[in-house]
């Protein structure tokens, strides 16, 4: 006859002093993490007596209570991190607690097979169900292989712990010790007023984000920046290691629903959460939401069946080659690998998928100075988490370089154009100097890139374009796209002089200074998937009071209004510059171009000299 759970309860309860008691010198303990540490369990195993000697702590994320580490406990604790948290750093820096590191995918394997055996697991969780099942609730992650496979398992009980769904559930009669004490959990600091780097950071993943896409993401300014960004879209889904409030608001506002989610549809899927007592309550028993250990939602090959899936990481830097470091600043251990290399991995297979590396382009460094995040060499003894062959999308404040199967020239010269303006041409010549370069390769202009211009340009026929002002990374686009052209359409452009694009022509082309030359190109695709239609430009007279204009559009895309819409917003541009008289040489076979010059709504004056005619185009007002 089955025994009551209730009777097995009542017999497991014990105190958290009497709990902490079985922990034997030399033990291995697990500690359960983040926002579902054990807080009472913590607070009895370092006040406990002289018999937990020689204990080692694993621990994922600390969050909070951490006292363990401090020098006086040092000959009794020293801690183990597979990811290194503020609470933890101090000690992994002075070598008084290890670190290791390991992808969170793999680590249960590793307690399950005993490669890393656990003795005891503390862990934290809800108030069993009626049928005495209680949840592991916010931080389901690790903690439930260490706790399944624990020799030894102690639950704090806490009445504050949410009911999380999913695979994050154990039955009483498999915990050996149950001490009940209700205490808040441990709270992430919510971000509500980021700044403008941060925000311009945020702006720039969210163009990446498109509707009913997946989204996987960490907590901290950055996701949740980036979460603020993405009100407007449709139908998002959420796979995800770890999430926060920001995820919660998008939910509220039926933004994200995981509607076209190819697995777990309609479901919200992560391995832990951090955030605000507001966040723990709304997952309380939500049908809507679902945690799973890390083994599940860190694995690649679960997260490459996430069509669209964007997986959103940050780095500490990046050299110009694209190798990418988390974990680290320069020797010093830092935080950890996590689930980042799983989900650029998952991501990068998936149908779709795009990973996501974002960055502020400067650190200012203890000593105060400023220091650029994209470098010529890592720094010694940085560890690469993102491997050069990993790398697709390195995001800054100032724009998206994609690297994924680009040549080490075109990366380099990505990298730079994200990089902050003070510091790119430095990175230039470290470039050249590595021969990652043209040795000729003219300097980006000093000018930062006015990506205030950029807007979207939606065709008729519903196609999505973009209007943007040209980039010294253009170089390939403009390429391809000039060598796509009728060779009529080189004739009418360039009136028959030039037959090829070389290094030294292309560079010339698209490095312009934004001010006396503008250059605007219009974009089809997203970053890493573009290619180039049209493109525009004037350039002005030292006085910048007239200009020099010229526009080409490729053969297949003419006729479609791109042509007129590129023409209209050079003048727009040139005219808040203060130019008020445009020029353009044509062909009087150009019939295009010049009806689009008749119809500007300016002044227009034609003249015909040596078979070319010369088009005046002045401002009314």
């Amino acid at each position: 006859m089955a025994v009551d759970w209730r009777i097995t309860w009542s017999k497991k309860l014990v105190s958290a002093v009497a709990a902490i008691k079985h922990i034997k010198p030399g033990n291995r303990v697990f500690i359960g993490s983040a926002c579902g540490e054990p807080q009472e369990l913590i607070r009895a195993l370092v006040g406990s007596s002289s018999d937990a000697e020689d204990t080692e702590l694993l621990n994922v994320l600390t969050m909070g209570v951490a006292p363990y580490t401090d020098p006086k406990y040092s000959s009794r604790f020293r801690a183990n991190a597979f990811f290194i948290g503020n609470s933890v750093r101090d000690a992994v820096g002075q070598a008084r607690a290890d670190y290791t590191p390991i992808f969170f995918s793999q680590i249960p394997a590793m307690f399950k097979s005993g490669r890393i055996p656990i003795d005891v697991a503390l862990i934290m969780v809800s108030p069993p169900d009626e049928h005495g099942f209680v949840s592991l609730g916010v931080s389901v992650d690790m903690t439930r292989s260490a706790a399944l496979a624990a020799r030894l398992l102690v639950a704090q009980v806490n009445s504050y712990m949410p009911r999380t769904l999913g695979n994050s559930f154990i039955h009483v009669r498999d915990i050996d010790y149950l001490v009940e004490h209700n205490e808040p959990l441990l709270e992430w600091p919510v971000i509500s007023e980021p700044d403008e780097v941060t925000a311009r950071i945020a702006e720039n993943v969210a163009s990446l984000v498109c509707d009913g896409d997946t989204l996987q993401l960490g907590i901290g300014r950055l996701p949740d920046t980036v979460l603020l960004s993405l009100t407007d879209r449709n139908d998002l889904g959420i796979h995800t290691e770890m999430f926060s409030d920001g995820v919660m608001r998008l939910t509220e506002k039926g933004v994200i629903t995981g509607d076209r989610k190819t697995i777990h549809q309609g479901k919200t899927v992560g391995s832990f959460a951090a955030g605000s007592q507001e966040l723990f309550c709304f997952l309380h028993n939500n049908p809507q939401f679902e945690m799973h250990p890390s083994e599940y939602t860190n694995d690649p090959r679960v997260i490459a069946q996430h069509d669209n899936i964007v997986a959103i990481n940050a780095a500490i830097e990046v050299d110009l080659t694209g190798q990418a470091v988390a974990d680290s600043i320069g020797e010093r251990l830092y935080s950890g690998i996590g689930g980042h290399a799983d989900f650029m991995r998952g991501a990068a297979m998936a149908r779709g998928g795009k990973p996501v590396l974002a960055l502020p382009s400067t650190v200012t460094d203890k000593d105060g100075r400023v220091r650029s995040r994209i470098v010529p060499f890592l720094q010694q003894g940085a560890g690469v988490v993102t491997t050069r062959g990993d790398t697709h999308y390195v995001v800054t404040e100032y724009g998206i370089a994609y690297l994924h199967g680009r040549t080490m020239r075109e990366r380099a010269m990505a990298l730079i154009h994200v990089a902050h303006p003070d510091f790119r041409s430095e990175l230039l010549h470290a470039a050249k100097r590595r021969r990652l370069v043209y040795a000729d390769q003219i300097l980006p202009s000093a000018h930062p890139y006015p990506q205030d211009l950029e807007e979207a340009l939606p065709l008729d026929d519903g196609t999505k374009m973009m209007v943007r002002p040209i980039r010294p990374s253009d170089e390939d686009y403009i390429k391809a796209m000039f060598y796509a052209f009728s060779e009529q359409t080189k004739y009418l452009r360039y009136h028959g002089t030039l037959k090829s694009m070389p290094h030294n022509k292309l560079q010339m082309f698209c490095n312009v200074d934004y001010d006396t030359e503008m250059a605007l190109v219009v974009v089809r695709g997203q970053a890493g998937h573009e290619e180039i239609l049209a493109v525009g430009r004037y350039m002005t007279n030292p006085a910048k009071r007239s200009a020099e204009m010229a526009f080409v559009v490729r053969d297949d895309w003419q006729r479609k209004g791109i042509g007129s819409h590129l023409f209209h917003r050079l003048i727009q541009i040139g005219r808040q510059a203060g130019i008020r008289e445009f020029n353009a040489d044509v062909l009087p076979e150009n019939s295009g171009m010049l009806k689009i010059f008749h119809r500007s709504g300016m002044n227009t004056e034609t003249t015909t000299e040596e078979g070319v005619v010369r088009v005046t185009m002045r401002a009314t007002d």
